[in-house]
């Protein structure tokens, strides 16, 4: 027979057991860590094409809407982007051909600077907002300098047009920089040369893009000017890299950086010890999603762009015409003065205002595997760190390696754009935040 106590003690007993198999698990704390002795590559900036729209926005659109969208777009105050580049198309067409996408050189010897002028307008905007650095890159030649004489539907560059076309390029640069005061840091020899397109467009071979590459980079360097000039800018990373696999080792190393597009598959482009940095992607054949759930697509992107070494990233166009109802733009333009700003160029913005140009990235490491965190610091040692919450639900966290006294924040999310959180005071190196579900913060030491 069992005695009473210990009937007692074996309830007791079986109670405490049952009472450790149904405690939930202790998880361990979310943890993101900033190295600032852990660095890597020098940040070029963000940004995005200008192109024909801004044509549109120039002149369909009141001074306050137009004031508006670009204060968006550049100024880094407030709820704003700070977008650091804008990316330029050095025009192919005539006059005839096309009023808007004029070229400076219609015909050989002939020089119209009265041209651009969309393109001209919308930089010096920019500018005017602080925003000083701009990548240039043809979509085609001039007609004239083209084997099929026009500058649609792809064509060849005429071989005895090589010289001529770099001198061209050069003439772009110089008069571009020196006349006009516009900071062109890059210059890409062709956009897209593996495609064949019905607007403007130009097809290169291996061999051909090898010959012109070169002869661009002789040409632009000799302004010593400190233009850098990059090749082969195809339409996705296997091109780009189809292209430098056959490059003459000559050309190659002509050439400063590697552009590519973020079209399609990944494939590895950075064996060639070229800085790389990814110049256009859009989401161009479906209809536009203004949502965080499209603006977390692009963060990701862009976090694993930067953590494999590349030096920026742009979105294909700034401004999207009333006309396109796809997803090509940072910000749609509608009727009337209306206009809509996707959660992708505020996105950007998470990245473009803290990861200023010049800036050095450095490891940024989360504990978590919903939390994507990218680290970067200036030169005053002063960090930045971005954290994409991938999960839909809020985690909280404790971003330590910090040296500062405080940090400030802003958030994009479903409910905010680049809203400005309160600050913080750093506590032994660290501070301890909640990350909404599905939202991208950004802090940065003071």
């Amino acid at each position: 027979m069992i005695s009473r106590r210990k009937k007692v003690y074996g309830v007791m007993g079986l109670a405490v057991a049952m009472l450790v198999s149904v405690a939930p698990p202790v998880l361990a704390a979310s943890t993101v860590t900033v190295y600032k002795d852990t660095t890597y590559q020098t940040i070029w900036g963000f940004g995005a094409a200008a192109n024909h729209p801004v044509n549109e926005l120039k002149t369909n659109f009141n001074a306050a809407t137009q004031g508006a969208i670009l204060d968006t777009l550049f100024r880094t105050d407030n709820s704003n982007a700070g977008l650091s580049i804008v990316r330029m198309e050095i025009n192919p067409y005539t006059a005839a051909q096309d009023a808007v996408q004029t070229t400076f050189m219609p015909s050989s010897g002939v020089l119209d600077w009265n041209t651009d002028l969309h393109q001209r307008w919308f930089a010096q905007e920019a500018e005017n907002r602080g925003m000083n650095q701009f990548y240039a890159v043809p979509w085609s030649p001039p007609g004239w300098m083209k084997t099929n004489g026009s500058p649609n539907n792809g064509g060849h560059l005429s071989t005895s047009q090589y010289d001529n076309f770099a001198n061209y390029m050069k003439t772009y640069v110089d008069h571009y920089r020196n006349v006009f005061g516009f900071n062109i840091k890059w210059v890409s020899v062709q956009n897209e040369p593996d495609l064949t397109t019905p607007y403007a467009s130009a097809s290169y071979t291996t061999s051909e893009l090898d010959q012109v590459g070169a002869k661009v980079a002789d040409a632009i360097h000799s302004l010593n000017q400190g233009v850098l000039v990059g090749a082969p800018e195809g339409s996705n990373r296997t091109s780009s890299n189809n292209y430098m696999v056959n490059f003459s080792s000559t050309t190659r190393d002509k050439l400063d950086f590697v552009p590519v597009h973020d079209y399609s598959t990944y494939v590895d482009v950075n064996h060639f010890g070229k800085p790389l940095i990814a110049t256009e992607v859009s989401d161009f054949q479906n209809t536009n999603d203004p949502s965080i759930t499209d603006g977390l697509k692009w963060a990701n992107m862009i976090a694993a762009d930067l953590k494999r070494g590349e030096r920026g990233w742009f979105y294909w166009w700034a401004v999207n015409p009333a006309s396109s109802t796809t997803g090509e733009g940072l910000i749609n333009l509608g009727a009337n003065n209306t206009y809509t700003v996707n959660k992708r160029l505020y996105v950007m913005g998470q990245f473009s205002r803290y990861l200023r140009p010049d800036d050095t990235r450095i490891l940024a490491a989360s504990s978590d595997s919903n939390l994507v965190a990218i680290g970067g610091k200036n030169a005053t040692g002063r960090s930045s760190v971005v954290i994409i919450n991938n999960s839909a639900s809020a985690i909280t966290t404790t971003i330590s390696g910090l040296t500062f006294a405080n940090v400030s924040a802003r958030r994009t999310s479903a409910t905010e754009d680049l809203a400005k959180l309160t600050d913080i005071a750093v506590t032994g190196g660290a501070v301890t935040v909640t990350l909404p579900g599905k939202s991208v913060t950004s802090y940065v030491e003071y």
